[in-house]
């Protein structure tokens, strides 16, 4: 039986799918060859209180339905203003008591956090003696935001350089922040004879397939993207992924007959690596972890309907690293994808690139991180070394 004193909690909220899959991803590379650590994952949102899940959580989804415009200016606000807290510490304190006796309970010795939410219920509980380990906060965004800051973190492990930057403006130790990327799932970055592939998915090799996804719980309609590709003037297949949403999936399967395409309509699907390795180009929202497992498939990305704020910013990281195009408007698709598929060589350069960005490891670099805060002497070893250029690995020691 592993020891309790190398048991490591992570914490995470499950507002959307992306978190989710950067916690068991997480998990696994801490488990792989450690058969003495337990490691255990806590979806805060399954012990909250309803009222503070109905608070947090369905009123920032009501706000992107209805209202995008004030979620952007609370993000732009909380940026500006450097405010320290997405919400009021006693807001937390009652919302998610039971979180706290739950890691009370579990006496461990490192809590990992990968959800903004979730760090600021992980340093309040420090704060107040529930728990007096090592934190440490593993970012699955390409940016980050003030409220992150929290003294009681002890590292963190973030998406890019830029997000580096931005912790170190405001006054996080540079020997505390590594670039490790975006943890994912490194089968992404597995190459796979593509004629084998498509034949094993039912997909004809000769016609452009598009992959269209719109991420857990995103303001992605994509049965109105699905219908727009129709005017793409292209003999497509179009694999679109509803996910969990059952709502999505009976608009698609709506659609059947209806276009002059040959559309698959697929639900939560644990085939994500091939399905990215077969398409030509992926039509996504850009969320962090979906972005970073596209950078590792290689497949150029058509970015729609971002979430205004974080995801905004990720468009134009990933613009500037010249592995996607945005479609502004819904409208736009059909062009921008002709045109990216009518250019075989430009696509190609986009894989290139892609590639050359992405850091399939980070995983197993945020393990490396973790477990060097369970060992004192390892930690202070680790923070002697610098965090690694883009060009470098993905492992930090």
């Amino acid at each position: 039986m592993p020891s309790v004193n190398n048991r490591i909690a992570i914490l995470t909220l499950s507002v959307g799918a992306g978190h989710v899959r950067a916690a068991e991803v997480i998990e696994r590379a801490l488990s792989d060859g450690e058969n003495n650590l337990d490691v255990q994952t806590i979806d805060a949102l399954s012990l909250a209180r309803r009222g503070f899940v109905w608070a947090y959580v369905n009123t920032y989804w009501l706000m992107l339905q209805r209202a995008p415009w004030l979620w952007r200016w609370l993000f732009e606000t909380r940026q500006k203003k450097r405010h320290t807290s997405t919400a009021p510490h006693w807001f937390f304190r009652w919302g998610c008591v039971e979180v706290l006796r739950t890691l009370r309970a579990m006496e461990p010795k490192l809590v990992v956090v990968n959800e903004i939410g979730a760090a600021e219920i992980a340093a309040l509980g420090k704060r107040e003696s529930w728990f007096s380990c090592p934190i440490l906060a593993v970012q699955t965004d390409y940016q980050t935001e003030p409220p992150w800051v929290q003294e009681e973190i002890d590292a963190y492990c973030v998406g890019s350089e830029e997000a580096r930057a931005q912790l170190l403006g405001w006054g996080i130790s540079p020997n505390r922040v590594f670039v490790c990327g975006i943890p994912i799932d490194p089968t992404f970055a597995l190459s796979f004879d593509k004629r084998e592939l498509m034949q094993s998915l039912g997909l004809d090799a000769h016609r452009p397939t598009v992959l269209v996804m719109g991420g857990g719980m995103g303001p992605v309609p994509l049965h109105e993207v699905v219908e727009s590709l129709n005017r793409c003037g292209l003999p497509l297949q179009v694999i679109a992924v509803a996910g969990h949403n059952q709502g999505t999936r009976r608009h698609l399967e709506s659609l059947r007959g209806k276009l002059a395409m040959d559309l698959r309509i697929l639900g939560w699907s644990e085939n994500i690596p091939e399905l990215m390795a077969a398409a030509d180009l992926l039509i996504t929202k850009p969320g962090g972890v979906t972005s970073a497992e596209a950078l590792a498939a290689g497949i150029p990305m058509l970015l729609t309907h971002p979430i205004p704020g974080p995801e905004e910013r990720h468009v134009m990281y990933l613009e500037r690293e010249g592995v996607a195009v945005y479609a502004k408007r819904l409208d736009q698709i059909p062009t921008l994808a002709h045109r990216l598929l009518c250019e075989p060589a430009r696509l190609e350069e986009m894989r290139g690139r892609a590639r050359a960005v992405s850091r399939p490891g980070a995983a197993y670099a945020v393990a490396q991180v973790a477990r060097a805060l369970l060992d004192q002497a390892t930690y202070i070893d680790l923070l002697a070394n610098p965090s690694p250029r883009p060009s470098d690995s993905a492992f930090v020691m």
